[in-house]
């Protein structure tokens, strides 16, 4: 009971913080204009491969990589989870991509960087590891890694073969992020964080929406307070809220958000004085995504290494353990048996996809 009362605490004064005007440094602001131009080491274009059409994601990635002056669009695999041969067909005639292929290490020599967004997050590790075992950076959509198993294995690739590996929440890209993490690690009143995520579970039992779509919240915090979370608590499911309390040694604790309630994602910092709230800017981030991974074939490094960025699978991945053992779980902890399933979540995700509208439009009604 404290628990929650403690956490009813900490949502009022963040309401409190928007409905009284508090700081809102992120709102948007103009993305720059133009983007910068990109091709192959020696000369010619960048030679882009996009694995998996499964959602609408590779859409999104192909028109930035269009938007990119030097990058091309080159090859495209698409396995059927979620939809078949006419998707490949209509993709590939409207994003005039020359080459379909049956599987990433046949794709691996016809591209210099490749991006992983399979929905079944079990297939990102073994679909990036022809690109990572053959020294061409790629990048691997949310969530990175849904198990502690796929977690191990891809930091074990990492370090055997240091290929730049990118991935994770497009929020982490946000232009107005890294100023606004300089300022917040500078501070010395920090109190605690509370970072909102909007996802899609609609009843308690649905912890595969909460890899899927709360990594964005997850991300956000971990990129606020860096690496370092000590043990996770999973608290409550409250109307369709998944809450959290992430614990670091010597950093303020955090609390997670994670449901329906907002349909954005916010950090609201707790002061010795004064509430501060967080929006990340929205915008075309995939540009300057292609960009760094254009530059890390010769620099060898990505923006951060890959422990850092499953470290915010890691902290979702202890939630769920937490909610089956009704106790906190240490990081420490975790074996690889430890994590969601993304074969379950793909078909999940793939019949819902099929359902006719009127079915879906009632979805988020359906329990609380």
């Amino acid at each position: 009971m404290q628990r929650r009362k403690f956490i009813a605490a900490q949502l009022g004064a963040a309401a409190g913080a928007v409905l009284l005007g508090g700081t809102l440094t992120g709102r948007a602001s103009a993305q720059p204009s133009g983007a910068a131009a990109v091709s192959r080491p020696g000369g010619g274009p960048l030679r882009v491969g996009l694995i998996e059409l499964d959602t609408s994601h590779a859409d999104t990635f192909a028109r930035g990589i269009a938007a990119t002056p030097g990058a091309q669009l080159t090859a495209v695999l698409n396995s059927g989870m979620v939809y078949g041969k006419k998707r490949t067909e209509k993709f590939i005639a409207e994003h005039k991509v020359k080459t379909v292929c049956s599987t990433p290490a046949e794709m691996a020599p016809l591209v210099d960087v490749a991006f992983s967004i399979a929905v079944n997050w079990e297939n990102h590790v073994r679909d990036a590891e022809p690109f990572i075992a053959s020294g061409k950076p790629v990048f691997i959509d949310k969530p990175v890694v849904g198990t502690e198993r796929d977690a191990r294995a891809l930091i074990a690739l990492s370090a055997r073969y240091h290929t730049p590996i990118f991935g994770g929440s497009t929020y982490c890209w946000a232009p107005n992020l890294p100023a606004f993490a300089r300022e917040f690690r500078a501070r010395e009143d920090r109190v605690n964080l509370t970072v909102y995520g909007h996802i899609n579970s609609h009843s308690r039992y649905d912890m595969l929406d909460l890899i899927y779509y709360g990594i964005h919240g997850a991300e956000l915090a971990c990129y606020l307070l860096g690496p370092g979370a000590t043990s996770v608590n999973y608290v409550d499911f409250y109307r369709k809220q998944h809450i959290i309390h992430v614990r670091y040694d010597g950093r303020p604790p955090v609390i997670l958000n994670l449901g329906w309630a907002r349909n954005h994602n916010e950090a609201v910092l707790l002061t010795d004085n004064e509430l501060i709230s967080f929006v990340p800017e929205t915008g075309n981030p995939y540009p300057g995504i292609v960009a760094a991974m254009a530059r890390s074939i010769t620099t060898r490094r990505a923006p951060r290494p890959i422990t850092e960025q499953v470290e915010a699978c890691r902290i979702l991945i202890a939630a769920g353990k937490s909610r089956r053992l009704g106790r906190p779980v240490s990081i420490t902890e975790l074996t690889e048996a430890d994590g969601y399933s993304g074969k379950e979540f793909g078909h999940e995700y793939a019949r819902f996809r099929n359902l006719p509208r009127e079915v879906t439009g009632s979805w988020r009604e359906n329990e609380l």
